[in-house]
C-alpha cells in the first residue's frame, strides 16, 4: 500500500507540473489579448506551484523513510542557483495583493544580500531539493512578513555556506523554536516544509562526518522577525 501511495504522490505530481505549464500558456494568451493581468490565472500558478513543491517534499520524506532517497550533490554556481530561485518564486508571485490575501503578498519587497557569491563561487549540494526548501521558506516568510522577505547567501561559521530567510513580521512561535509541536506557523501550516528542510540539511554531508542543520531564530528583520537558516557543509 505505501508503494502505491508514493507512485500516487509521484503522479499527482507530475501531473501539477503540466497543469502549471498549460496556466502559463494561458497567461500568455490572456497577455496578448490585455494589458492587464489575469488575478485568476496568476493565483491558479501560485497554487499549482506551491502544491507541487509540497508533492515533492512528501516524496522525499518518503524515500527517506524507506531508505530510498538519494541526493544528486552537484558542483553550482551559487548566483546562477539563486536567480533561479527568485525567478521561480516570482513566477507565482501577482504584482499586487489579491482581494487582500497576505499568502499572496505581491507587493511585498524581496532583498536580497549575496555579496559572498563573488567569493565562494561554487558549491556541491543537490540544487533540485534545496530549492524546494528555500522556495517553501520563503513563501511561508512572504505570508509572514509585515512589509519585507531577505534571502541572504553566505559563509558559514565553522565551515560550509548559509541560506538566510528573514522576515519583519511576528517571528516563530514559541512551540516551533523548541520543536515540540508539529504545526509550522500558528496560521495552521502543517509543518512539512520544515521537516523537510531539517532532512535535505541533514543528508548533506562531507566525508569527514559533518552534516547540514537547519537553524530557526526570532532575530530577522526589525529585530523579531523569523529567520530561517539552512547550513550546507
Amino acid at each position: 500500500m505505501d508503494d502505491l501511495v508514493a507512485a500516487a504522490i509521484h503522479d499527482a505530481k507530475n501531473e501539477l507540473s503540466a497543469l502549471g505549464v498549460w496556466i502559463v500558456e494561458a497567461q500568455r494568451d490572456y497577455a496578448a489579448c490585455t494589458t492587464t493581468p489575469s488575478a485568476a490565472l496568476t493565483r491558479a500558478a501560485a497554487i499549482a506551484s506551491t502544491l507541487s513543491g509540497q508533492l515533492v517534499e512528501l516524496l522525499a520524506l518518503y524515500r527517506a523513510g524507506e531508505g530510498s532517497l538519494r541526493l544528486a550533490v552537484e558542483d553550482h554556481f551559487v548566483d546562477d542557483f539563486l536567480a533561479d530561485v527568485l525567478s521561480e518564486l516570482n513566477q507565482s508571485r501577482p504584482a499586487a495583493r489579491d482581494d487582500g490575501d497576505p499568502r499572496l503578498a505581491g507587493e511585498l519587497a524581496i532583498r536580497t544580500d549575496f555579496a559572498a557569491t563573488a567569493a565562494i563561487g561554487t558549491w556541491a549540494f543537490d540544487a533540485y531539493l534545496v530549492k524546494f526548501a528555500l522556495l517553501d521558506a520563503l513563501r511561508n516568510a512572504l505570508r509572514r512578513a509585515r512589509s519585507q522577505v531577505l534571502l541572504r547567501f553566505a559563509a558559514a561559521a565553522g565551515g560550509g555556506v548559509r541560506f538566510d530567510v528573514e522576515d519583519d513580521g511576528p517571528g516563530y512561535p514559541d512551540q516551533v523554536l523548541r520543536a515540540a509541536a508539529a504545526l509550522e506557523m500558528s496560521s495552521g501550516s502543517s509543518g512539512l516544509g520544515l521537516t523537510f528542510a531539517r532532512l535535505i540539511a541533514a543528508r548533506h554531508a562531507t566525508p569527514a562526518g559533518r552534516h547540514g542543520q537547519l537553524e530557526l531564530a526570532n532575530d530577522g528583520l526589525a529585530g523579531g522577525g523569523a529567520r530561517f537558516t539552512l547550513i550546507l557543509p
